[in-house]
Parts: C-alpha cells; structure tokens; sequence
C-alpha cells in the first residue's frame, strides 16, 4: 500500500509540474530546433472582414469599443461590423443604435431574449454569410466588447490569411487598469505567461491551444455554430480548426487593451463558469487525447487537459502524502506541513495583510493561483449537473 502510494503521490506532483513549469521550458527547447515554415506576409492582401460582438448591459464601453473598430486603419469597404445586444437591459442599445445611425458599417440587432452569448454570435454569423458568402478571403473577427482594438490590429491579424494553411489568427492583448490592492497584478503575470506559451505553440506548429476570446479571427470556410449551451465559444472555435486540420496561430504584433479584473470574487466567478466550459470542450474533443498529430496531443494535453484536472492532481497529491505521513516516514509527515501551509496559510496570511492594506505580490500571487484551482473544481461540478444555457453576468473590471 505505501509503495502505490508513493506512486500517486510522486506522479502528481510530476504532472503538475509537467504542465506549469516543464512543458513550457520543453517549448523553449523546441523552439530551437522546430519552427513552422510560414509564408511572407503580404501588405496588399485585404480579405473581407466580419466583425462580430455579442453585448450585454456593456453601456460603460462599448461606444469607445465601436470607435475603435470605426477608427481602424483597416478598408471600411472591406469592414462591415455586426452587433448584437443579448436583451441588455442598460442604455446598451441606445448607444448602439445611434452610432449605428451615422455609420453604415455597423449593423446593429437588439435581441430582446436573453438566450447568451453563443446564440447571439451564431446569429450574426448568418446575418453576416448573408451579406458576405463564406469563402477563403472573407474573415470573421470576433471581438469582446471590453477589449479595445488599436489602429492596425485587424491589418496585422488579416495579413497572415494569405497562408492558405492558417485558418485563425488571434490577437496579442495587454492588460490595464493594474492596481496593488486586489488580483489585476497576478492577472497579468497569468496573461502574460499564457500569451508566451501560446505564441511558441504558434511558431513551432501553428497548434495554438485556444484564442484569447477578447480579439481573434478566423477564415469564413472553418467557422460553424457554437453549441447554445457551450460557455467558452472561443476555445470551441479554435478546437475546430485544429480539428480540420488547419494552422492556428498567434501574432503578437496584433495589439488589443483591456481593462482586467482586480476583486477576486468577481474574477472566482468568471473562472467558474470559464471552468464549467473547459469541461464541455474536453469531451466534445476527446479524440484529441488519442488522435494524432503527436504535437496537437501533446499540446492540449499539456497545456489544457494536465490543468483542468489540476485540482484532482492536487487533491491525490496531498492527499497521498497526508496517509504517507501517517506511516511515520518524516520525508512526508515535513511535505505535508509544506503543501498545508501552501493551500490553506498563504492564502489565509494574504487575506489578512490585504484587509491591512498590505500587498505582496509573490504571496498575491499564490493566493490567486489556489483560488482559481478551486474555481476549476467547483466548476467541474456544475458541469455534472448539466450546463443549459450561456447566459452570464460580465464581471467588473478595470477601465
């Protein structure tokens, strides 16, 4: 019994690590040996592009989010940009609607059922292929209505599509509004350390492991409807055009802003529901745990699978040593103190210096990172007792 115990607990402890700290290091490695071949861009390559955002009671940002998106630098005879307002129940609408007047780019649908943000998309998606057939050079953007674009950022994302073999480009997005006394600092770093692994998914294989759902876009021809009850709509997309085989990539010049959430509560929730949807992908996409390419499973396994389960991982890891501690073996009985004080101090000496107004990022840090594999937890559950709809509440988050 102790010898399997062992077994479990020193094999959590190496998937863990596998998906933190040595997987992203293998990519460093990688990436020295094994870039993707890509075409060179081409400056006079202009597709037709869709523009599509789903809002909700987003009243405070989306006349600056349209703005941006009227001030591109992109062909407005080439822009055309479809809105639809999720029943919102804000001035919404109303803000929508009068930019609407003036612009004839946007085309504006104010649904008065709330049904959530993948029925929304779909639609106008069709309102869109309507317009523009679904072909090669026509692209659709799918854009958040917090996530502000720069001047060149749809030219920078669009450029790459004529690569025949590319089927989605996602954006590079910097965070703002970082403040000391909440989670926006320890958002960042996670932001951060994801846009690396994913750009070096990129450049290696074109097998990015899911956009940023806040600005990315993809060729017309891949682009199908989202499940109405499916949460996260933009890893479900990019799984897509792995699934057919196509490039998925990341271009870091292709710069977008966006306010992040610095309350933990309100970002613990958002992790839920974003949590309760990783599941969904998981078994819509299971195949990719035994299909080939190598690289794809080694990709989602690594970088998405080993932290969807981390909180299970976790749980056998402590767990597995809180009984080999009870076998008297001292290597244990001191780890088990160490991943106690880990779980449940940090985050409770960090709770306490905050309500003291002080803030120390490493032990932020950690406190954010606990909180987040509860959030995948508590999220797994919710996926067991079956999601039904994807309506949601935006969080707050900084301006």
């Amino acid at each position: 019994m102790t010898d399997l115990l062992e077994v479990i607990f020193w094999l959590s402890i190496l998937l863990f690590l596998h998906s933190y700290f040595f997987y992203p290091i293998s990519l460093i490695l990688i990436h020295f040996f094994i870039r993707r071949k890509s075409i060179a861009s081409n400056d006079s390559y202009l597709p037709m592009v869709s523009s599509i955002t789903s809002v909700y009671n987003e009243a405070s940002v989306i006349q600056k989010k349209i703005e941006t998106l009227l001030s591109s630098n992109y062909p407005k005879n080439k822009l055309t940009i479809y809105i639809g307002s999720d029943a919102s129940s804000d001035e919404s609408n109303e803000v929508i609607a009068e930019l609407a007047k003036d612009n004839p780019q946007i085309k504006f649908f104010p649904y008065t059922e709330r049904r959530g943000k993948s029925s929304v998309i779909n639609d106008l998606m069709k309102e869109a292929f309507l317009s523009n057939p679904k072909a090669p050079n026509h692209i659709v953007l799918f854009t958040d209505a917090n996530v502000m674009l720069q001047e060149n950022t749809i030219f920078n994302l669009c450029q790459h599509y004529i690569d025949p073999s590319i089927s989605l480009v996602d954006s590079c997005i910097v965070p703002i509004g970082i403040k000391d006394d909440g989670i926006s600092r320890s958002e960042k770093a996670y932001m951060n350390y994801e846009i690396f692994i994913k750009h070096k998914e990129s450049s290696i294989w074109g097998n990015m492991m899911g956009a940023f759902g806040g600005c990315f876009t993809i060729r017309s021809t891949e682009v199908v409807d989202v499940p109405p009850n499916f949460i996260v709509d933009d890893f479900f997309l990019s799984m897509i055009v792995l699934e057919k085989n196509k490039k998925s990539i990341n271009d870091l010049k292709a710069i977008c802003t966006e306010g992040i959430p610095n309350i933990l509560p309100e970002e613990f929730k958002r992790k839920v529901r974003i949590s309760s949807g990783n599941y969904q992908n998981l078994v819509r996409f299971r195949k990719f745990l035994y299909s080939p390419p190598f690289s794809r499973w080694y990709c989602f396994v690594s970088h998405k699978v080993l932290r969807w389960i981390g909180p299970f991982i976790l749980i056998a890891a402590l767990g597995s040593c809180l009984l080999l501690s009870l076998s008297h073996k001292y290597v244990y009985q001191v780890i088990s103190w160490i991943l106690c004080f880990i779980v449940i101090g940090i985050p409770s000496i960090d709770l306490i210096l905050q309500k003291n107004n002080l803030h120390v990022k490493p032990i932020r840090n950690v406190r954010y990172f606990i909180s987040m594999n509860i959030a995948l937890l508590k999220g797994f559950f919710i996926y067991l007792k079956g999601i039904r709809k994807s309506s949601w509440e935006p969080p707050k988050r900084s301006l």
